[in-house]
């Protein structure tokens, strides 16, 4: 039956808000508190006006890097996937937010968030009228579905996976259907599509938090005819409010609008600039100056991407920009990650736990860009229980990780994506593990493969910085992406800690299986728990916090929760 307005779940909410400078570690942020993400009643367009906004302009993205993947179907990075998700392509539902602190999920393309049946196991979804491509051609419930099944080739490995393993009712996907290239159904197993405007979803197991599922981008249409495989990276056809103009890989990219996209079936985009430029090649610290400068075209940017503000420029930006500083905590963790197949000593994980420096790496980091981290679960994902396995202090035990190694020295490959931040983060952790008796040899990768090459089962490192932060309300889109061993595939992996512990593993399923949400999230803290004290697969060394840089002619700017990165939707020039 129709489940709109009844399902709620539990959501940690980041308080955000500008940066006063008073505090080096933070900025006025409001204490990470449970709300409720909700099904909307109304998911009719058009999306609220933004108080002052006007059309007009250009604003700029400023970024260190290319984007791994703009492909729907393989993108599952918090800047590409905004860039994607609030401008480029449109999923069957969305979220809704304003910065106001309430979210909401929507129906996007379709015209609610899905109507239940069969104990949860059964999802129709009706598209809206209106619905236009780029080219002005109708998208279709067919385009749905065969942009779903594209997801399932083993050519685009990288994405997210939810969608493809609840219909195959495995983690092993595509083990019998292997999308649509090589003579596959357009169509994937367990999916119906009776007409234009009609699909229907039919799971093995039910699945009740299917509604925000259909707002990754895995549920984007992908008319075939303009599907170029793993060149649809470089050009993905436009369902949402801007098109690509043109795309240099690595140096800019340039979105205008779409005259197709038709604001009124639309419920939470907007097109007020002109055009978006995304400019590739900036350093954080050109970037900052740039901004606190305020002059010219930098009036009308921002930083993006992994472009925080350096911690050499910080007091300067504090001191002549704060007004224009956006920073508030999100879900992510960031932690360091063992390649269990290749680091298979647990006593050498738990060293490097207990003689990590988190004060130091932080300060490296950017104080003011997040705090000391501990668990594997946000303090803003529900679940959450803190405790710390391996107290080695702020600054580390390098007494006690000799202990463990026996006096010993040990060889590492710490593999670290080639940006300025990461340079220095990899440089620190050489230096500071050294006394320890770790020999660690570091090795860039290029910002725009990192992902996809750590994501290689067979990758030649032995530890590396990830990020990770919940997919939707709940720790049930942390822990089993990135600790069920039964979902590791040759390419495309989430967890690359390559952990394969049957203990964890049943109990990942277990949990899945509960229907008492509060009973869900103990069970979920102490899986956190118990996977660190008894594994260490993993050192969490810092709770995120968003910092973003603006010019003084942007308006509509906010956090967004379910991104946690800057809102791109509701982006004006003033």
């Amino acid at each position: 039956m129709l489940s709109v307005g009844i399902l709620a779940v539990a959501l940690a909410a980041a308080g955000c808000s500008k940066n006063t400078g008073e505090d080096t570690n933070s900025g006025e942020t409001t204490k990470a508190e449970t709300q409720t993400a909700t099904l909307a009643e109304n998911s009719d367009g058009p999306a609220p006006e933004v108080s002052g906004a006007k059309k007009g302009g250009t604003v700029t993205l400023y970024t260190s890097g290319d984007f791994e993947h703009l492909d729907p179907q393989q993108n599952y990075v918090v800047p590409s996937q905004t860039t994607g998700s609030n401008l480029l392509y449109r999923t069957l539902t969305q979220y809704r937010e304003n910065g106001d602190g309430k979210l909401e999920v929507v129906g996007d393309l379709a015209t609610n968030t899905g109507e239940e049946s069969n104990g949860g196991k059964t999802w129709k979804y009706t598209l809206k009228d209106g619905l236009k491509y780029e080219d002005g051609s109708a998208i279709t419930a067919q385009d749905v579905a065969y942009g779903i099944a594209r997801s399932f080739s083993p050519d685009l490995p990288n994405g997210p996976h939810y969608i493809q393993q609840w219909l195959a009712g495995s983690a092993d996907y595509n083990a019998k259907y292997k999308g649509p290239y090589n003579g596959g159904a357009k169509v994937p197993p367990n999916v119906q599509v009776p007409d234009a405007k009609t699909i229907i979803f039919n799971f093995p197991e039910a699945h009740a938090d299917t509604p925000f599922a259909m707002a990754l981008p895995t549920a984007s249409p992908v008319p075939p005819a303009r599907d170029t495989k793993i060149q649809y990276d470089n050009r993905p056809f436009s369902s949402g409010p801007y098109k690509i103009q043109t795309y240099n890989r690595t140096q800019k990219m340039v979105l205008v609008r779409n005259e197709n996209w038709d604001p009124k079936t639309d419920p939470i985009r907007h097109d007020y600039p002109d055009q978006y430029v995304v400019d590739f090649t900036r350093t954080a610290e050109q970037a900052s100056e740039l901004l606190i400068s305020d002059a010219g075209a930098a009036q009308t940017a921002l930083t993006f991407q992994d472009m925080t503000i350096p911690a050499s420029v910080y007091p300067k930006a504090v001191a002549q920009a704060k007004d224009r500083i956006l920073t508030g905590p999100t879900q992510y963790v960031w932690q360091i990650n063992f390649n269990t197949q290749r680091v298979t000593d647990l006593k050498l994980r738990q060293a490097l736990n207990y003689a990590i420096d988190r004060q130091g790496l932080l300060k490296v980091w950017g104080s003011y860009a997040g705090e000391p981290g501990s668990t594997l679960l946000s303090p803003t994902t529900s679940g959450y229980e803190k405790y710390n396995a391996y107290d080695g202090g702020p600054t580390g035990n390098i007494e006690k990780a000799k202990e463990l190694l026996g006096n010993k020295t040990v060889k590492l490959t710490y593999a670290y994506r080639n940006t300025e931040r990461n340079q220095a983060i990899a440089a620190f952790l050489r230096s500071s593990l050294k006394p320890a008796g770790v020999d660690l040899t570091i090795q860039p990768v290029d910002e725009d493969q990192y992902y996809t090459v750590i994501g290689k089962k067979n990758n030649q490192f032995d530890m590396y910085m990830y990020g990770w932060g919940s997919d939707w309300p709940g720790a049930g889109t942390v822990i089993p992406p990135l600790w069920d061993g039964k979902r590791i595939t040759p390419e495309g992996n989430n967890n690359t800690a390559y952990l394969n512990d049957p203990k964890t593993n049943e109990e990942i399923v277990r949990i899945l299986g509960l229907s008492d949400l509060t009973e869900a999230d103990k069970a979920w803290g102490a899986l956190d728990k118990d996977i660190m004290t008894r594994l260490a697969p993993t050192i969490p060394v810092i709770y995120d916090k968003q910092t973003t840089l603006y010019g003084s002619k942007i308006g509509g700017i906010y956090l967004s929760k379910p991104y946690g990165n800057s809102g791109l939707n509701n982006l004006y020039v003033k």
